[in-house]
């Protein structure tokens, strides 16, 4: 089983970053204005909840039988995730958080597979580090981008499966509690680089048959770390 020790995950970060302002090419050096809009949103984003609560909707996005025996993170706003269970089976929980980058304000409880734990998990958990460090979407895509470019992140080495099914949440910043459903559960497919056009499964066509599945990259990692997305109930027999 895979599992990203925190510590040395963030340790490796910030040697990566040290790099980065020693090659004259920091974040912070080409920081783009930051809207009070984008910033309101990375603060809701960064909200902190009690660790049980969290930990429950971490796992509500898998099906009910992964959900006991799967690896934990939860988050803490001054510094990001932080694991909260070690698991045994090789499924890996938490609140994502990476919405802002896309324009959204979405929680999203999502359960990675073994697959994922060793490359889309490290890339939501720093992604977690700099949103509570304040960075805004535009620097966080570039580091994100520098760690693919210098072998840091990678995309995963077979395909597998995210498990979203409690859907995107609007959560109340306070407690946690789920004021609706943004969006509806829904099974993700890893697909690196994959279109939704290489699946015949166009914008209009989608609209017309809401059963077709679709790619998502607009998330940390972008098209390094794409889904094919099927609606939970897509898979059912008609």
């Amino acid at each position: 089983m895979v599992n990203v020790d925190a510590k040395t995950l963030l340790q490796s970060l910030f040697l990566m970053i040290c790099a980065q302002a020693l090659a004259g090419v920091s974040a912070a050096s080409n920081a783009p204005a930051k809207s009070p809009e984008a910033a309101a949103t990375r603060k809701h984003l960064n909200s902190e909840f009690d660790a049980g609560v969290e930990a429950s909707l971490a796992v509500s996005g898998a099906p009910a039988h992964l959900r006991a025996a799967a690896t934990v993170y939860v988050y803490k706003k001054d510094a990001g995730f932080e694991l909260h269970r070690q698991g045994s089976n090789e499924f890996t929980c938490l609140l994502n958080r990476d919405a802002f980058l896309y324009g959204g304000r979405a929680f999203k409880p999502t359960c990675w597979d073994k697959a994922g734990a060793d490359s889309y998990i490290p890339v939501m958990l720093a992604t977690g580090k700099w949103l509570a460090e304040g960075k805004s979407a535009a620097e966080v895509k570039r580091l994100i981008e520098k760690g693919f470019n210098t072998g840091f992140f990678h995309s995963p080495a077979t395909t597998g499966i995210a498990y979203m099914v409690a859907g995107d949440l609007d959560l109340d910043p306070q407690t946690g509690n789920i004021i609706q459903t943004l969006f509806p559960g829904h099974y993700m497919f890893y697909a690196p680089h994959v279109t939704s056009e290489q699946l015949g499964a166009s914008r209009d066509n989608r609209r017309d048959n809401p059963k077709l599945p679709s790619v998502f990259s607009g998330g940390a990692g972008g098209a390094n770390l794409a889904y094919i997305i099927t609606m939970v109930g897509a898979l059912d027999a008609e």
